[in-house]
């Protein structure tokens, strides 16, 4: 593994008519031929760029633009490690 970058996502439930958000935490890891997320591995030669748009002092969004789309992913860290590792490889 090259890089890693911790994200979060939320995810609602309802329990007794109440509403619960529960926040979970993983990471995407870089490997010099795939990108490995919670939810899917994807090939670097479908992975197009990378880019980041913070929100807040404390979050942002990492886009990652493949040929399937751009998949979106909150992250609470700045990724600047771990875009700059992606474009030394790409």
């Amino acid at each position: 593994m090259l890089c890693s970058q911790p994200i979060v996502w939320k995810t609602r439930t309802i329990q007794n008519n109440q509403q619960f958000y529960i926040e979970e935490q993983s990471s995407i890891d870089l490997y010099q031929n795939e990108v490995v997320t919670p939810f899917e591995t994807i090939s670097m030669e479908n992975i197009f760029d990378v880019s980041f748009k913070e929100f807040s002092n404390t979050s942002g969004l990492l886009y990652l633009h493949t040929n399937r789309g751009v998949k979106t992913y909150m992250v609470k860290e700045s990724p600047s490690t771990w875009m700059e590792t992606f474009h030394k490889c790409k």
